[in-house]
């Protein structure tokens, strides 16, 4: 699957590989590093979405359960015009990749 942040193309193929790597060359750290902040950018307008109280902090086991609901998935893919496959993806990539996400 491919994610397009504006000019730049990821192929999540390429990411999985690279974030399992223990070394990474320049342009594995650079396109990493550029697809984690293109992931939470997009974690956040996903986690504001399926957010009910906007005022309360969500943990991303609490938007993982929002999102289990299909209809709360399908109006996120409407609203932020991604696909399912997107979203789930970037979430997981996030809670596995990101530790600085609660």
């Amino acid at each position: 699957m491919q994610l397009t942040d504006g000019t730049q193309i990821f192929d999540t193929d390429i990411i999985d590989e690279a974030a399992k790597k223990r070394e990474r060359d320049e342009q594995e750290r650079e396109m990493l590093n550029a697809f984690a902040r293109y992931a939470y950018l997009r974690y956040k307008q996903i986690r504001d979405k399926v957010n009910p109280r906007k005022c309360k902090y969500m943990y991303i086991h609490q938007v993982r359960q929002q999102l289990a609901l299909p209809a709360r998935l399908q109006r996120v893919c409407k609203l932020l015009a991604m696909t399912e496959e997107e979203v789930l993806y970037i979430v997981e990539f996030v809670r596995k990749y990101l530790k600085y996400v609660k």
